[in-house]
């Protein structure tokens, strides 16, 4: 079956969540804590943004965060994936060391881009991932909505871009804002 040309999709970040950023100078096992009390939080319901597009169908993460968001935003059925998870990180093995968030995010970049044995094998299993799910919605014949996380959305809106969907440019997507993109 042909897919339309006027075929939309819509990355959405979840709603925001319970759970602050951590502070002050945190260890690799600080980190990892917080991200488990992430995982495990509520989300804010607050407004948010379809793009002016009535959606027919919905793809969520399957991740409570993004499940919850996904239910409330979207009324018809919605179908629940791992795939749209935020990249997991292999271990470290850093000791005590402590640094800030923001220094901890610059790490994980350096150690992502520059292949690190520690992160090699997450890496390439997450890019697997955006590039299936990539796959699936493009085999879509109706506008889907997407409901994930914002380390996804960046990844999948480049993916969307080097298939010849045209669409905002990514850094750190909102929350609950659909970013549309069509080809």
């Amino acid at each position: 079956m042909l897919r339309p040309s006027s075929m939309r999709i819509g990355l959405m970040r979840h709603f925001p969540v319970t759970e602050p950023l951590p502070k002050g100078w945190l260890t690799e096992g600080d980190l990892a804590k917080w991200r488990q009390r992430y995982d495990a939080a509520e989300v804010v319901v607050g407004p948010y943004d379809l793009g002016g597009v009535e959606w027919k169908s919905c793809l969520s993460s399957d991740l409570s965060r993004a499940a919850s968001t996904a239910a409330h935003v979207f009324s018809g059925r919605i179908f629940y994936t791992s795939l749209l998870r935020e990249p997991e990180l292999g271990t470290f093995n850093t000791g005590r060391l402590r640094l800030p968030l923001l220094l901890w995010k610059w790490f994980i970049r350096l150690a992502w881009a520059a292949g690190f044995e520690s992160q090699k094998a997450k890496r390439d299993e997450f890019r697997s991932h955006v590039s299936t799910m990539a796959d699936q919605l493009e085999e879509r014949t109706e506008d889907t909505l997407v409901v994930c996380h914002a380390v996804m959305m960046l990844f999948l809106s480049q993916e969307l871009e080097r298939r010849g969907y045209n669409g905002p440019k990514l850094k750190v997507a909102r929350h609950a804002v659909t970013y549309v993109y069509e080809r």
